[in-house]
């Protein structure tokens, strides 16, 4: 396979169930490599998932539900009297963030003068030839912090930054495997500042990056989901570290 042959394809829209990172090959379908686990739609299954994940997950929504219990509520209350599913597009994972964090528009300014954050879980697993990333350990990540009583600034800065580190590391491996040094973006979360600033600090330094149209500063007042306590706009407008549990590649079919 030449180097000309393939090229890395990042598509991250808040509405496309199937962004993620895709190999990109001359007149054949794009393959996927890297995509996002569908969340369950209602917020009582969301706790039961992070819970499943170990003691410890479960220990700590314990502890949450007491310490914060309104917020607890709220993502237990997502998606109420609406029917039982699964949704796997950015809008949904980034609008229960938004119930989860409860960040204030004076998070939104402050974050967006962050020159760094922390690291977020976006464990990376694989299921049969595909990757996914599972953001159950997302939400516990977060969690843990705000119990830390880590500002919410820092918090949704992280959330970003570190999406862009483990999307970029991942895609650096299997620019190795397919022989590319290039990675192309689209959809409307491509540009958001905070991704980019993860992503560029992700990717290895000899990779190219084709930039997505200019669309400017992201305001997804639109990012809600069913249930109390979304705000007036989301918490995440201005959409960017390594995470742990991250596993690499065996391949670049994924």
């Amino acid at each position: 396979m030449s180097g000309s042959s393939a090229l890395l394809l990042l598509r991250l829209d808040r509405l496309d169930p199937e962004s993620g990172l895709f190999a990109s090959f001359p007149a054949q379908p794009r393959v996927p490599l890297l995509r996002f686990a569908p969340l369950p739609t209602h917020g009582a299954r969301i706790l039961e998932a992070i819970a499943a994940l170990d003691e410890n997950a479960a220990r700590l929504l314990l502890h949450f539900r007491k310490r914060f219990p309104a917020i607890y509520e709220a993502v237990e209350a997502i998606g109420h009297g609406l029917p039982e599913g699964e949704e796997g597009s950015l809008f949904f994972f980034l609008s229960v963030c938004s119930i989860a964090l409860q960040v204030e528009e004076a998070d939104i300014q402050e974050a967006a003068s962050l020159p760094s954050g922390l690291q977020i879980d976006y464990a990376l697993v694989a299921q049969g030839e595909r990757w996914w990333i599972d953001t159950r350990t997302t939400l516990r990540s977060l969690w843990s912090y705000k119990l830390a009583e880590v500002p919410g600034a820092v918090l949704l800065f992280s959330l970003f930054d570190s999406l862009g580190q483990v999307v970029g590391a991942f895609a650096g491996r299997c620019g190795d495997l397919l022989q590319t040094q290039a990675l192309r973006l689209s959809g409307d979360l491509a540009a958001h500042p905070f991704l980019r600033t993860g992503l560029r600090r992700g990717l290895p330094r000899k990779f190219a990056i084709e930039e997505a149209p200019t669309i400017g500063i992201l305001s997804p007042d639109g990012l809600k989901a069913s249930g109390p306590g979304t705000g007036s706009s989301d918490p995440v407008s201005p959409p960017a570290a390594p995470a742990a549990g991250e596993r690499g590649p065996g391949r670049a079919e994924g």
